[in-house]
């Protein structure tokens, strides 16, 4: 009875626990509604942030596309503000500034932009974008704004592109070969002929650099980036890039044979540090890349710009051999009057591979000799004569240089759409300076000749005299103005282009020694420190004694005349040859009065005609009076006055006469074999454009 009584007890009990039980689900079931709602919430924040970077982004890019849309005080730009309301429909605040970006000023945290002055040309736009988050549920408290950033620049128009001296092409030769030729080394072709294939590879210069294993910091400036280039130079410096060059081409099997072009060099310039500099700063002005021309923010757009791989590996070349390529012992010419011509050559500025915009520069190899024409005391006139001639004559000579600097970039395209690039080049052969440079000194800059150490000091170049005594001395110091060219060239990506006209090395060299020539001829006939009757007696004795002793009184006179006339007609002939090319190498240095010294030659010549015809009629002389011979001699030399007179006139005709020949042979027996043998085309040069990158926009922050 008491257990029927418990039953319905027992029931309800059971019936509370499954409400309870009940409730607890419910209450779990809508605090999991409730989080997923807040999650929604949420995610629309992270949405809408979202949507608020991509307007931001988006605006960027297109006020940085339409820099010309900044207003006058660089705070909005209406493609940026347009892109965000009109074709984005953002509804928020959005701030434009226009301004400039910089690399090396960027961080994790800072955008690198600069707000630009009022009327600054802005290179990038900055776009703030903010707006308020309506939320989703009435119970949902107020939700924070959302607001994003975004910076776009354009990219700097960069080229990459090189000049080098026009070389003669050998038919069959590889081109390396001609390149190699044009430094003075003289390679086999059948080892080089496996470089040809890098004639149509292009490499960039970060590829370059990752292969050497140089770490380039992403927000370098400019500067620092030249800086950090410079001074990326070891003893194993050119054996590293030429392997790290042909692995980055593609031709790694071309590492055997750069040992063996690395000997091919060592052997011929001797056993020298092949060192190079990978770039170039005002320290260190002479680097494989000259220096990098952009604003900090182009310096990863230029690591990526593409070069030449064949032109790479030479340029190379010619930096890691600069002071040594060309001669590297001196050439001595023994001739006649005891003069003896010393020569050196040298390259005394490498070639480069130009990178940036406007204004960058690239630069020839760069060709220099040095000439010491020297005698001591040795006659002017017969072996044992008493005018002596001493000559201290140094002369550098800068053979060959050039540069092509940009001027103009994407403005224009070709027909076929690639865009084109303009290069201004200058170029400068066979300038000569004169004074007192010596061998070591005479490669020691890159400068014109005129900036070599010693260069405008006097120097007594040459000195006549007698028993002691100054007849004619010439202290002094001059240069010649160099052949120079201008012009301008267009190109597209991979174009090449010849500049200049190609100058004829024979008449080339001519000239400048007729220069030459009438520049000692005008200073020594200005500095002359003798009378005219000593002169004439000096020169009338030495001729007489170095006549022919066997011939009769008055055929020894008649001999010594004849040399008179046979000098003084030669200096007419120099003087003759100093046409208007020749003139405008003196340039305004010196004044050489052509017409004036002519006209004292024609007189002179005149005195000796008449003498001549009436040698026979000296009764002293055909009597056999040796004074009296001598007397007809220097009486021919009569006339005129000072400087003018016949008497130096006569003397300076043999003074020609005894350095005419040296330096014909300087020129005949020095230069034009030199010039010969390296291929140089005088007065001509090649300039590449590599690549060519133009306007482009990109987010940077």
């Amino acid at each position: 009875m008491d257990a029927f009584v418990a039953r319905p007890s027992l029931r309800r009990h059971r019936r509370h626990a499954q409400a309870g039980s009940m409730a607890i689900n419910m209450m779990l079931i809508l605090l999991s509604l409730i989080a997923m709602l807040g999650l929604v919430e949420i995610g629309y924040v992270y949405w809408a942030k979202r949507d608020t970077q991509k307007v931001a982004d988006l605006a960027a890019l297109a006020g940085a596309q339409q820099l010309q849309d900044c207003n006058a005080a660089n705070s909005d730009n209406s493609a940026a503000r347009g892109n965000a309301t009109n074709e984005n429909h953002f509804g928020g605040n959005v701030a434009i500034n226009c301004g400039t970006w910089s690399a090396a000023a960027a961080s994790g945290t800072a955008d690198g932009f600069s707000n630009a002055a009022s009327g600054a040309t802005p290179t990038a736009v900055q776009v703030i974008a903010e707006r308020p988050v309506t939320p989703f549920f009435a119970f949902t408290p107020a939700l924070p704004n959302v607001s994003a950033k975004a910076v776009a620049t354009t990219t700097t128009p960069l080229a990459t592109f090189s000049i080098g001296t026009t070389l003669v092409d050998v038919s069959g030769a590889a081109p390396l070969q001609n390149f190699l030729a044009g430094i003075g080394i003289n390679a086999s072709g059948s080892s080089l002929v496996g470089y040809q294939g890098l004639a149509n590879v292009y490499i960039t210069p970060a590829g370059l650099l990752q292969q050497l294993g140089v770490q380039v910091p992403t927000n370098l400036s400019v500067g620092q980036l030249n800086t950090l280039l410079s001074a990326q130079t070891n003893a194993q410096a050119l054996i590293n890039v030429l392997n790290a060059v042909v692995t980055v081409g593609g031709q790694s099997t071309l590492t055997s044979a750069n040992a063996t072009l690395l000997n091919t060099i060592s052997a011929a310039l001797g056993n020298i540090p092949l060192n190079l500099s990978l770039g170039s700063n005002d320290s260190t002005p002479s680097g494989l890349f000259a220096q990098i021309v952009g604003p900090d923010s182009s310096v990863g757009d230029a690591l990526n710009t593409q070069v030449n791989a064949l032109q790479l590996l030479e340029a190379a070349i010619g930096v890691a051999t600069t002071g040594h390529a060309i001669s590297a012992q001196s050439v001595n010419l023994n001739l006649p009057f005891g003069i003896n011509v010393t020569a050196a050559a040298s390259v005394i500025e490498p070639p480069s591979i130009g990178i940036g915009g406007v204004g960058a520069t690239a630069y020839t190899a760069q060709v220099r000799v040095f000439l010491d024409i020297t005698t001591s005391g040795n006659s002017l006139l017969g072996s044992s004569g008493l005018i002596k001639l001493n000559v201290n004559l140094p002369i550098a000579i800068d053979v060959a240089n050039a540069q092509a600097t940009l001027t103009s970039l994407c403005n224009a395209t070709n027909a076929s759409g690639a865009p084109l690039a303009t290069l201004a080049v200058t170029s400068s052969v066979l300038k000569m300076c004169v004074g007192n440079i010596t061998q070591a000194n005479a490669f020691s800059t890159s400068a014109s000749c005129d900036q070599i150490p010693g260069a405008s000091t006097a120097s007594q170049l040459f000195g006549l005299s007698a028993a002691g005594a100054n007849l004619a001395s010439l202290t002094t110091s001059f240069n010649t103005n160099a052949l120079t060219g201008s012009s301008s060239v267009t190109l597209a990506p991979g174009q090449s282009a010849i500049t200049g006209d190609a100058l004829n090395i024979g008449t080339s060299l001519n000239n400048l020694v007729t220069a030459l020539s009438a520049a000692l001829l005008a200073n020594t006939a200005s500095q002359t420190g003798s009378t005219a009757s000593s002169i004439a007696g000096q020169t009338a004795t030495d001729l007489w004694n170095d006549t022919n002793t066997k011939l009769s009184y008055p055929q020894r006179a008649q001999q010594a005349l004849q040399e008179i006339q046979s000098a003084s007609t030669g200096l007419q002939g120099t003087l003759g040859n100093v046409t208007t090319n020749v003139s405008s190498l003196l340039g305004n240095t010196l004044q050489l009065n052509v017409p004036g010294v002519l006209s004292d030659v024609g007189s002179l010549l005149g005195n000796v005609t008449n003498v001549l015809s009436g040698i026979l009629n000296n009764l002293g002389c055909t009597l056999g009076n040796q004074t009296s011979c001598i007397n007809v001699i220097s009486g021919a030399m009569a006339g005129g006055t000072g400087t003018g007179s016949n008497a130096f006139v006569g003397l300076i005709g043999f003074l020609l006469q005894a350095l005419q020949q040296p330096l014909d042979d300087v020129g005949s027996q020095v230069l034009t074999p030199l010039l010969n043998f390296t291929g140089l085309q005088l007065g001509q040069n090649t300039v590449t454009l590599h690549s060519l990158m133009c306007h482009n926009v990109q987010l940077v922050y």
